[in-house]
């Protein structure tokens, strides 16, 4: 019926998800997924091939939805020219094949009009999608990256399942929410099916359908003018905070607390502890007396000493959580917000001490990136030269600029594609190197002037002007323009890209990050600072696709992070550790984006995910630790037939890959049950040979204590065995392990009961790390998840496991996991799984007074603890061991 058929070469994996379709699509769906560059596009079209009925393929953007016609022309129809007639973009002109965006979808179900990002519209009131669909009698529906859906979007997709039921479902996903909350993950799999087939990047590049690719972070330095912003805003706050917390009145308004007079129920102060602990480190900080019948209540020694954060928590329960505390004048509290808001420290009613979202505005924008790109572009020109072929990416055009490019005394103000041009410009220009730099978006394009007639050539058609822009010399640069209506430019100006015509391509995240091809990017810099991981998996796709007669072809992969060096904190050294880790969201945003991309170490030949594998400097960020970190990778990134053979060291042990989700704990946090239990019967056995000696020595006849001594040695040699057994961590964390991996299959949350959990050792970090052999992703994700939760520090769980007399050296707290808590025949559950390796712990329900009581104490003793943070990773491992 569609007459669609391949005109290519399948891969092996793609072969395999064809080959196992039959089985696949038996309960009504096919669930695939697959990295950016496997070419799950293809399979797609495939399969709706295969099911051969009329189809609707949803998808998240126009640029991709534009992508999808074109694959099907090229590689699917004998005669390009059948698209017309068989795949339509527009849902009110359906045919065989009907390709819309998730917005188009969602506004023909509400009825109502459609604009999409690039400015098309469509006005479907009065149209009725599903009167339509069966009219074209659509059987068939794809669903590219779907779960990344606006929630309306997500509920109108719904709505349509439940509406229209004589479907077969294509799903096709590069992220699936692996670590989303149960509820999600089930809804997800309702729309989806359950996962069929996964292909990764490791995969991907053993098959040499990727190539061997690594990641590099530039560190940048805020510059002066934005450091000196960000001081004063420090010395400003800091000034402020220090007055405020000796100011008599404001030590007058504390003591004002009903809280402190008795007046406010243990239960009231116990709904959510921290706003009491605030205040209660406040007072301990001040050297102000604690009300007896609060020391009671908390139960607990030693609370942490006051920072940033806990007189931020103090300041917000003030003013706004929880105002009805404090008795006295609103003059003071009225006085002490209009302070904290002329220096920037209240947004939204939301008091903001530990960070702020100007400063995080300032380093996400730095300006100091600039000179990093110019220093990346450098660094890799000097290695790769003629064969350099680097992609830019940003979030903006800037058009603005365009008056002052070519202008090099002009000061570059803001981010974005022209400012890239310029500064690499500049930085080309002043090492007396000629190399061609071109800008491509929707409506800027520049285009080195050596290669007008190339450009012409290849669109030979087409009415292009050519003009100056800016103090650009038009002997060195153009401005091409060309009409509205013309599709063709981008292909055009990619070819010479390819070609090498150009060697520095410029441009949008929107226009070049998804959906667009070109396999010759050897070096590709994210400047962009939307941190979406969905969109930074696709930009980073763009670098590690296999470039055609090029076999030794490698990628590096360019992040940037503004970092604001070390100063000494505010406070104390005891709230060095926070201080120092920067929480400004730049960081951030870069760490939550390593925590999903799977790659090689610097520091070994192992692949995994996450910022240790870059082997990224620790706290404090110290100047010269960082201009060293620079230099270091500025260095690496030159070796790249190292990258491809390390890639091969790494990926050559393993025949059958399998991706892990490690957990890693300190030590000091196992539980120490079964080692104490060994050496009880260790001393036991002693004391029984000390028995059986003395009876040696006031016996006559030793034969008839024979059975004694027998009796002795057996036991001690089992005594001594269990000790050395139970003397490794290793041991005991896969018992624990286990016990977990044994209730979530019980209690039905892992699906496959032939997975098994393996421990291994970190020497640099002296931790031990459990995962999930065997099994799904989703089994290894949740199984980590539920692992990580019950080693993390108390905070408000609503179950914890709390020791009657714990182990000497063993917490007396342990966490209840979330997938565990909802009801307490599950908390029960996971109590009885875990007991064999803990000792005499109860459950304790923290959502009464008794229990809350426990929740504080257990809270302020996890926050004097400094060894709470988790360690997680993806990592890939062999699936034959």
């Amino acid at each position: 019926m569609l007459g669609l058929k391949f005109n290519g070469t399948w891969r092996n994996y793609q072969r395999q998800v064809l080959d196992n379709f039959q089985e696949y699509q038996a309960d009504g769906h096919v669930h695939l997924v697959a990295a950016p560059g496997s070419g799950k596009t293809t399979i797609g079209i495939e399969l709706i091939a295969r099911f051969d009925k009329p189809a609707l393929v949803l998808v998240p953007t126009v640029t991709i939805r534009e992508q999808w016609v074109d694959r099907i022309r090229q590689a699917f129809l004998e005669d390009e020219d059948q698209i017309k007639g068989l795949v339509s973009q527009n849902l009110k002109d359906m045919k065989q094949i009907t390709i819309a965006t998730y917005q188009a979808f969602h506004s023909a179900m509400q009825q109502v009009q459609s604009q999409e990002e690039n400015g098309e519209t469509v006005d479907f009131g009065g149209f009725d999608l599903l009167a339509k669909l069966k009219e074209k009698e659509v059987e068939t529906l794809c669903l590219d990256e779907c779960h990344h859906l606006r929630n309306e979007w997500w509920k109108s997709l719904e709505d349509f399942r439940k509406n229209y039921q004589q479907l077969q479902v294509i799903s096709l996903t590069a992220t699936p929410p692996y670590d989303s909350e149960p509820e999600l993950w089930d809804r997800y799999l309702q729309m989806c099916g359950e996962i069929d087939q996964e292909i990764t990047v490791p995969e991907l590049v053993k098959e040499d359908t990727l190539c061997p690719h690594q990641d590099f972070v530039y560190i940048c330095f805020p510059t002066k003018e934005e450091d000196k912003r960000l001081e004063e805003f420090e010395e400003t706050k800091w000034q402020y905070v220090s007055q405020l917390v000796v100011d008599p009145d404001f030590q007058t308004l504390i003591r004002s607390s009903k809280v402190l007079k008795g007046e406010i129920s243990a239960d009231m102060l116990l709904e959510d502890p921290k706003y009491l602990s605030a205040l209660l480190i406040y007072l301990q900080a001040q050297k102000l007396e604690i009300p007896k019948h609060l020391q009671d209540l908390l139960g607990a020694e030693g609370l942490p000493a006051l920072n940033y954060y806990w007189l931020e928590v103090l300041l917000q329960g003030l003013l706004y959580q929880t105002p009805d505390w404090y008795e006295n004048p609103q003059e003071t509290k009225k006085k002490i917000e209009a302070e904290l808001k002329s220096r920037g420290l209240i947004e939204k009613r939301q008091v903001f001490l530990v960070k702020s979202k100007a400063n995080d505005q300032i380093l996400n924008q730095s300006l100091g990136k600039l000179s990093g790109i110019a220093d990346i572009f450098a660094t890799e020109y000097a290695s790769l030269g003629k064969d350099l072929r680097q992609l830019v990416l940003a979030d903006y055009i800037r058009k603005d600029f365009a008056n002052y490019l070519g202008d090099d005394q002009a000061p570059i103000t803001q981010l974005g594609v022209l400012p890239y041009f310029e500064i690499i410009r500049r930085s080309a220009q002043k090492q007396g190197l000629s190399v061609p730099i071109a800008v491509l978006s929707g409506s800027v394009v520049i285009i080195p002037a050596s290669v007008k007639a190339e450009l012409e050539a290849l669109i030979p058609n087409t009415s292009l002007t050519f003009s100056a822009i800016g103090k650009l010399d038009q002997g060195t640069y153009l401005q091409v323009g060309f009409p509205s209506s013309f599709k063709g430019m981008v292909a055009a100006v990619t070819e010479l890209f390819q070609r090498g015509s150009i060697q520095v391509l410029v441009g949008t995240k929107s226009l070049l990050g998804e959906g667009w091809d070109a396999p010759c990017v050897n070096s590709l810099i994210l400047g962009s600072f939307v941190g979406s991981f969905m969109l930074s998996n696709q930009m980073r796709g763009r670098a590690i696709r296999i470039w055609p007669g090029h076999p030794d072809k490698t990628s590096n992969i360019w992040h940037l992070v503004a970092i604001k060096p070390y100063k000494k904190p505010a406070f104390s050294k005891e709230d060095q550790e926070e201080q120092d880790l920067n929480p400004y969201q730049d960081l951030q945003t870069l760490a939550r984006r390593m925590d999903h991309f799977l790659g090689l170490s610097y520091k070994e030949d192992t692949i995994e995910t996450g910022l240790d594998r870059l082997d990224f400097p620790k706290a404090p960020f110290k100047k010269s630790k960082i201009k060293a970190y620079n230099q270091k990778i500025k260095e690496l990134s030159k070796d790249h037939s190292s990258l491809r053979k390390k890639w091969q060291e790494a990926l050559v042990v393993v025949d059958k890959l399998e991706i892990v989700n490690e957990v890693a704990t300190d030590r000091k946090q196992i539980p120490l049950l079964t080692l104490v239990d060994a050496e009880k019967w260790l001393r036991y056995s002693f004391l029984l040979i000390a028995v059986n000696l003395l009876l040696y020595l006031f016996k006559t006849n030793g034969i008839r204590l024979a059975w004694l001594t027998t009796i002795s040695l057996v036991l001690l040699t089992i005594a001594l065995v269990r000790y050395f057994f139970y003397k490794s961590p290793y041991v005991r964390l896969r018992q624990v392990g286990e016990g977990i991996r044994n209730a979530m299959l019980k209690t039905g949350h892992l699906s496959d009961d032939q997975s098994r959990v393996q421990v291994e050792e970190d020497k640099d970090s002296y931790c031990v790390f459990a995962y999930l052999k065997g099994g799904s992703m989703r089994d290894k994700e949740l199984f980590s998840q539920t692992l990580g939760e019950f080693f993390a520090p108390v905070d408000n769980q609503r179950y914890l496991l709390v020791a009657k007399k714990a182990p000497a050296g063993q917490s007396k707290y342990f966490v209840v996991p979330s997938l565990f808590e909802k009801r307490k025949e599950e908390a029960q559950h996971f109590q009885n799984a875990v007991a064999p390796h803990l000792g005499d712990y109860q459950l304790v329900y923290t959502r009464n007074e008794a229990g809350r009581k426990v929740l504080l104490e257990a809270r302020l003793k996890s926050l004097a603890n400094k060894n709470d943070r988790l360690i997680t990773k993806k990592k890939v491992k062999s699936a034959l061991k």
